[in-house]
């Protein structure tokens, strides 16, 4: 009777400890307990990496106080401290008032809180695809705001996005202080492209002087139509026979000298415009150079 009383009592317990799991997530108290134990044993091995693995899984299946309590001193070992920090203080304010399982899981919470320093990460939307953070040697994945406690240090936030500069900075973290950082918002790549380097200097040159040809041949063009109308006009309005024949005739040639020069100014301005629209593009390239006598940059590209 003794022994059923005892058992009933460690019963009645477990079951005070552990957490509420709701009605549609049943638990495997088997897996659980095997994974608690297999943690326990690994601890005594001072093997916590696998430990913390263990505890976790138990917590995850069966999420009991007592398993908090381990799982928590396993992060502190690991350096995990706001976690650890998180698991001691739900074990203080869940446990019964004045266990010694509330009692030591405040004091560890506690002295977690008073020797590490906090540090509060603020981040500004939008969180484009490819946004990293890492605090410390940490990689964490961005929010609007991240909390951490860490052993009192120099400490590196590091916000990185592809295609922008990467954000940088240094925080000292002080004991029982709260560090801030706010990480600004990544500027939207932008979709405007930069100025198109400049065309090959020779090939717009060389259209230019066929432009320029074609302007004049349209300008003389324009000048023989002009002398050719005034012509024909004059000989048209006081007939005299032959002369007058004449100047129609000279009027008329220089209408075909007209004709063909606009026609040839014509084809230069369009051959200077292919000229032009298909040349290349130069590229400058600066590069350094080191000699064991000389240091500068080099400018290399077409000109």
């Amino acid at each position: 009777m003794r022994g059923l009383a005892i058992a009933t009592v460690l019963a009645v317990t477990r079951v005070a400890l552990a957490d509420p799991v709701p009605a549609s997530a049943p638990v495997d108290a088997t897996e659980a307990g095997a994974a608690f134990q297999r943690g326990r044993e690994l601890a005594k091995l001072g093997q916590f990496d696998e430990a913390c693995v263990e505890f976790a899984r138990s917590y995850e299946l069966d999420p009991a106080l007592g398993t908090a309590v381990n799982l928590a001193d396993c992060l502190e070992r690991q350096g995990k401290l706001y976690r650890a920090w998180e698991l001691f203080d739900l074990v203080a304010r869940n446990a019964q008032s004045g266990q010694s399982r509330a009692r030591l899981a405040r004091q560890r919470a506690d002295t977690l809180d008073a020797r590490a320093a906090r540090v509060i990460v603020t981040m500004h939307p939008p969180f484009a695809p490819g946004l990293a953070l890492r605090v410390g040697d940490r990689q964490v994945a961005p929010a609007a705001e991240i909390r951490d406690l860490i052993e009192p240090s120099d400490l590196e936030i590091v916000a990185t996005l592809p295609g922008h500069p990467a954000f940088r900075a240094v925080v000292h973290a002080v004991a029982g202080a709260t560090a801030q950082v706010d990480v600004p918002a990544f500027a939207p790549p932008s979709d405007a492209a930069g100025p198109a380097p400049p065309r090959r200097r020779s090939r717009v040159y060389f259209a230019g002087a066929i432009g320029g040809a074609g302007a004049i041949g349209l300008g003389v063009s324009l000048g023989f139509a002009i002398s050719a109308k005034r012509q024909y006009d004059a000989a048209r309005v006081d007939p005299c026979g032959s002369p007058c024949r004449d100047g129609i005739e000279r009027a008329g040639h220089r209408a075909d000298i007209a004709t063909g020069l606009g026609i040839g100014g014509a084809v230069l301005v369009a051959a200077a415009a292919a000229v032009y629209f298909t040349a290349p593009r130069d590229t400058v390239q600066v590069a350094p150079i080191a000699t064991g006598r000389e240091l500068g940059l080099g400018v290399v590209g077409r000109f």
